[in-house]
């Protein structure tokens, strides 16, 4: 196996224990607010580094703050975790590349967001469509 393969095997596990601790973690409203507003000052005071994301960065806090306080069920479940799992890596700050690290600490974050925005598109467009009517 190459370093890239490597390399992504390892995000591809720990993105995996994140949709596990975000499984186990919707079942507390509560906690699930408090991370994704920790999440939310992470984002916030990054904003620059995460300008390529900015917006699916957005609509994850929006849906998941709708679905967890039972103001949005439309969404799969398994999409909600995707969401929450993937800002639980953006959180975790022992990832492939630390976030310490200047202008490339935040690329493996930013893949994982992308690739969780890719697999929920549309459910994202749905609730984009409910929220704006």
């Amino acid at each position: 196996m190459n370093s890239v393969e490597n390399n992504l095997k390892k995000v591809e596990n720990s993105f995996k224990n994140s949709k596990e601790e975000a499984e186990k973690l919707i079942k507390d409203k509560e906690k699930t607010n408090n991370k994704l507003d920790e999440a939310y000052k992470k984002a916030f005071a990054n904003k620059g580094k995460l300008e390529e994301v900015w917006n699916y960065l957005q609509l994850f806090f929006s849906i998941s703050r709708d679905y967890i306080n039972g103001n949005y069920s439309v969404a799969p479940k398994g999409s909600i975790i995707a969401i929450i799992g993937a800002l639980i890596y953006f959180l975790s700050p022992i990832d492939l590349i630390p976030d310490f690290i200047p202008v490339i600490g935040y690329i493996d974050d930013i893949f994982v967001l992308g690739l969780v925005f890719n697999q929920v598109r549309s459910d994202l467009e749905e609730y984009e469509k409910w929220k704006n009517a």
